[in-house]
């Protein structure tokens, strides 16, 4: 049964990461290719959005069996370094994404 609310987090979490890449970074590139003449996104989305995802879809697919930390330590084991650096590399490509698409429309800073 813990498995299942593991996965049914996991699931949450997908859900949470979507709605807010809708609201905080899809909504506004939407809003740069209408025209809109001022355009603002959430700089904090670009690593919330994959965590939730990576972390996501971790949960859902392993459920209890996704080691990603040590309790007794506190610290990330190889998997949760490995879904860190995931998450880490998404940031970036996001962020470079989103730049990239926002300059081709004209524009120069949404922040």
């Amino acid at each position: 049964m813990s498995s299942l609310k593991t996965r049914a987090g996991g699931l949450l979490l997908l859900l949470v990461g979507a709605a807010i890449a809708w609201f905080f970074l899809l909504r506004p590139l939407q809003e740069a290719q209408a025209g809109v003449a001022e355009i603002h996104y959430q700089l904090k989305a670009f690593v919330i959005v994959p965590a939730c995802l990576v972390f996501g879809l971790g949960f859902l697919l392993a459920g209890d069996g996704l080691k990603y930390r040590n309790a007794d330590h506190k610290s990330l084991t190889a998997t949760g370094w490995v879904l860190f650096a995931i998450v880490v590399i998404l940031t970036a490509a996001g962020y470079w994404w989103l730049q990239q698409q926002f300059s081709a429309l004209g524009y120069h800073s949404g922040v």
